[in-house]
């Protein structure tokens, strides 16, 4: 802590490599809190900062590049003046939970967070104290970051429910957002839909102006460790492969979905999951917005792409939602 004119002044690390979610968090601090705030855009700047100053508290994301958060908690044990960490983050598995604690994470912030929830965080561990939050730092946030934010969110409900169905940890990516040609939207899908083994399956959804389709596609080598997991020994026949997936896409699709909807302020109706037998050029022949989630179950070597894809028609809509929650 450090000695201000009457009152103590926490120093506190925001690290998060998205723009919205340190935006989203310094907005939700208490705004009468005796605490000065500082950002790192990743693990590797987080642990530099602390290295050259000294922080009483770092909230800390966990699904960043160069050095994501489970690293950042690793390398912490070992230094003295490390600060407290309260782990902010969209991967609301009970496993990621568990490991942040045993590498010594005070406490565990779902993404995104509230108001009343750190505030009632930071009163139960003794660091909040009345008085003034500085600076209050203003961060621009493009459009890429702030979608990119909405689906790591609702990646990681979709990631929790397949890890609670199969009782394994399931590795979160950082989701891709690119705009894709028709022809590079074809090089994508074209090597798994060519594939007489392999199936794509598409769920379309729509609501209030932004409508898109979701795409799912297991990796070749993944059918028999999945098959495992869900209780099916034999995956030889097209259809037990085909069963596996359409489990898998009715259990990630209903809840990716449902967290982008949640986040958008938009209820979205959703067709039945089907096998994609053409390319989805009806509503993709201008430029689509695409989402790439790759879910990897390191232990089980399975790998899991989801593509979300949403149609020129639909990014009006879409980015006048956007800049409103960016605020």
């Amino acid at each position: 802590m450090r000695l201000g004119a009457k009152l103590l002044t926490l120093r506190i690390l925001i690290c998060d490599d998205s723009a919205m979610a340190r935006k989203h968090l310094q907005r939700n601090l208490p705004k009468n809190w005796q605490a000065e705030v500082h950002f790192a855009v990743h693990g590797l700047d987080a642990l530099a900062q602390i290295d050259t100053q000294p922080f009483d508290l770092l909230f800390l994301d966990l699904n960043m590049p160069e050095l994501d958060g489970y690293g950042v908690l690793q390398r912490l044990q070992h230094n003295a003046q490390a600060p407290k960490v309260i782990v902010c983050s969209a991967d609301i598995q009970q496993e990621a939970l568990r490991r942040v604690l045993a590498l010594g994470a005070l406490a565990f912030l779902k993404k995104p967070s509230q108001p009343e929830q750190i505030l009632e965080l930071l009163q139960s561990h003794g660091l909040y104290q009345t008085g003034t939050l500085s600076p209050q730092t203003h961060i621009d946030v493009d459009y890429d970051d702030a979608l990119r934010e909405i689906c790591n969110v609702a990646m990681g409900k979709a990631g929790a429910s397949i890890a609670q169905v199969l009782g394994t940890f399931v590795d979160l990516p950082i989701p891709r957002v690119r705009r894709l040609n028709k022809g590079e939207m074809s090089m994508i899908l074209a090597p798994s839909m060519s594939d007489p083994d392999l199936q794509v399956i598409s769920q379309g959804f729509i609501g209030d102006g932004i409508s898109g389709e979701a795409l799912l596609m297991l990796q070749d080598g993944s059918y028999s460790s999945m098959g495992q997991l869900m209780g099916i020994n034999d995956v030889s026949s097209k259809q037990a492969r085909l069963e596996i997936q359409m489990d898998t896409a009715n259990i990630l699709f209903a809840s990716f979905l449902t967290g982008l909807a949640e986040q958008l302020h938009v209820p979205f109706t959703q067709s039945h999951p089907v096998v994609l037998s053409e390319l989805p050029n009806e509503h993709f022949d201008e430029q689509t917005l695409a989402v790439e989630i790759s879910y990897r179950l390191a232990e089980h070597q399975i790998v899991c792409d989801l593509l979300l894809l949403f149609p020129y028609a639909s990014l009006p809509r879409l980015e006048r939602n956007i800049k409103y929650l960016v605020g």
